[in-house]
Parts: C-alpha cells; sequence; structure tokens
C-alpha cells in the first residue's frame, strides 16, 4: 500500500489532513453565521488558504529580510573570503605533500563564477526546447493542487459523515490496543526528537560561542537541524571544519571541533535509548536498521516510510503471537478441565 497506493491517493490524504484541520472552523461559522454547510465549508477553506498564503508570505519575506541583512553586514563577503583562504591553504598542502600544483590558487575566481553562472542563470533557450517537458509538469502541478482543494472542499461538506466511516473502518482492521500504542509511540517520538534537536543545537550554538566564531547562533542552529535530517549529522559540518582548520595549521581549533562532533554524537546515542527504546521497547538499531531499508525500498521517502511499515508489521506480528500464545493457553485450560 505504502509503495503504490499511497502516491496515487496522496492528494486525498492532503485534503483529509486540511479538512480535519478546518472542520472546526467551518461548524463555528456555521453555527455563528447560520449559513449553509456548503457555504461554510468554502468560507473556511478559502480562509485557510488566506492563511496559509499569509504563513508562507512571512516565511519568505524574513528570510528576505534576512538575507538582506546578511548582506549589508558583509556575510557574503566573509564566507567568499574564508573559502579562498580555504582554498589556497589545500593548494599549498597539497603543493607540499606532492612537489607540484594539484589545483592552481587563481582558479577559485573561475570555480566562484562557473558555479555563479550556473545557479543563477536563466536559459530561456533551454526552457523554450523542453517546452513540452516544462508544460506537463505545470499542469500536473496544477492538477495536484486542484484535485487537493475540491477533495478539502468535498470533505469539508461531508466530514461528519466520513468520520463515521473512518472510525468504522479503524475500528474492523484495528483494535483498541493498536491505536493506543500507535499514539503513545508517535507522540514519544515527537517529544524525545524534539527534545534531542534542542539539547543538540544548544551544544553547538555554546560551543561556536567558546570558540569565538562569527555567526555562532544561525550557524550553531543550522548545524543542530543538520542533526535532526536523515544521515547527515553534526558530523557534515564539524569535520569538515576540523579538516580546513588542521590544513591552516590551527590544531587547537580543529580539536575543538572533532570534540564538538564527538560530544553531540555521544549526546544522541545516548538520549535516543533512554527517551524512545526504553518508553517504546524498540533498540536504536532496529530503528537505523528500520530507516535504511527503508530508503531502499521507498528511495526518498524511506526514511519515514521505513520506520512506519517496520512498527506496522511488528505490531501485527506481535498480536498475532499474543492471539496465539491466548490460543494456547485457552486449549490448556479445557484439557485440564477436560482430565478433572
Amino acid at each position: 500500500m505504502m509503495e503504490y497506493v499511497l502516491p496515487v491517493v496522496f492528494p486525498f490524504c492532503i485534503g483529509f489532513a486540511v479538512a480535519f484541520m478546518l472542520y472546526p472552523l467551518r461548524r463555528w461559522i456555521q453555527r455563528r453565521l447560520r449559513l449553509k454547510r456548503e457555504l461554510a465549508g468554502f468560507v473556511a477553506l478559502f480562509a485557510g488558504i488566506c492563511a496559509a498564503v499569509l504563513v508562507v508570505g512571512g516565511v519568505l519575506y524574513l528570510l528576505l529580510l534576512g538575507g538582506s541583512y546578511a548582506g549589508k553586514c558583509g556575510l557574503p563577503d566573509v564566507l567568499l573570503s574564508q573559502g579562498r583562504t580555504m582554498w589556497n591553504t589545500c593548494c599549498d598542502r597539497l603543493y607540499t605533500l606532492t612537489g607540484h600544483w594539484v589545483m592552481e590558487p587563481d582558479d577559485y575566481h573561475v570555480l566562484i563564477d562557473t558555479v555563479q553562472k550556473r545557479s543563477f542563470r536563466f536559459d530561456a533557450d533551454a526552457v523554450m526546447s523542453n517546452w513540452k517537458h516544462v508544460s506537463a509538469q505545470t499542469l500536473r502541478l496544477l492538477a495536484y493542487v486542484l484535485v487537493t482543494v475540491v477533495s478539502a472542499l468535498l470533505m469539508l461538506d461531508e466530514f461528519d459523515e466520513l468520520k463515521r466511516h473512518v472510525r468504522r473502518i479503524a475500528r474492523r482492521l484495528f483494535h483498541a490496543g493498536f491505536g493506543l500504542t500507535l499514539r503513545k509511540v508517535g507522540w514519544t517520538y515527537v517529544k524525545a526528537q524534539a527534545i534531542i534537536i534542542g539539547t543538540i543545537t544548544g551544544i553547538c550554538v555554546l560551543g561556536l560561542l567558546v570558540a569565538r566564531e562569527r555567526f555562532w547562533l544561525p550557524v550553531g542552529v543550522a548545524i543542530g537541524i543538520c542533526d535532526a535530517l536523515p544521515f547527515l549529522g553534526t558530523g557534515i559540518c564539524f569535520l569538515p571544519w576540523a579538516l580546513w582548520r588542521i590544513l591552516s595549521r590551527r590544531y587547537v581549533s580543529a580539536l575543538w571541533f572533532v570534540a564538538l562532533y564527538i560530544i553531540t554524537s555521544f549526546t544522541r546515542q545516548s538520549l535516543e535509548p533512554k527517551l524512545i527504546g526504553e518508553k517504546i521497547g524498540v533498540p536504536p538499531l532496529a530503528v537505523l536498521i528500520s530507516v535504511y531499508v527503508g530508503v531502499k525500498v521507498y528511495s526518498r521517502g524511506g526514511f519515514l516510510l521505513g520506520p512506519v511499515s517496520a512498527f506496522l508489521i511488528w505490531q501485527l506480528y506481535s498480536d498475532d503471537v499474543a492471539m496465539e500464545d491466548a490460543y494456547e493457553s485457552d486449549e490448556t485450560t479445557d484439557g485440564e478441565d477436560d482430565l478433572l
């Protein structure tokens, strides 16, 4: 179902989530304004779309404002200067080790110009040559959005009946104990990850502040977010940073970044078993295996679908084992009663 059915019905899943969030607003509008259910659903959906547009616009405005502030503070120039220093240091060290120039120091400007041209160039000819592909992707996105919005509107109109049907199906598929376990596992995982991410972000920010690095607060928060992403962690930032400091012959700073990486890794490895494993009963190794297998099976969405699939399979297996044990205990009891 996750491999083949979920991608097909995903717009309706999003529509159901939107209807679920806007359902209280629809009921409030229907009672307060005494509108019909269909009109109240339309007003609620319109208000939700306006709120979403405002939120996205506010986030984009804050990003643009932050970029403008960073530009005024000279952050791009600082990054370019540090990149040039790192490039020249690597060239010098490689020349010292090999005896010839593997990379020329003057090639840094060529590299920056190439990256800028590939990143910020708008090739109209390439777009026009692939207009069929671009048009197909645009129409597919518009159809996706249209189906999501229309399904959310229809679900808002019939949400009471839809909720009863979903509850009836859920009772047939999953028993009460399964639902309680699912809620417990999900809420425990969310709380544990929030605590771990907050702790590691605090360690990164404090470590960069002690190291007297510029922009220690945004860089520390960014490294903490990297730790929350699958297969990244703090090592993707601290280890190259430490290598650069070694090439720059700043060994104390390099040791400090290596120590920060070890501390953050140890913190995650020590907090996960206590916050997740002990409460859920799942070892961290099983979570890692489920994520890896999920990525292999489901590709990009496997880091989320893998653990969910593993949990569902394990829960169904546990239910079958419990039912078999109960059946065997009933048979043993019946046999003892017959002997008596």
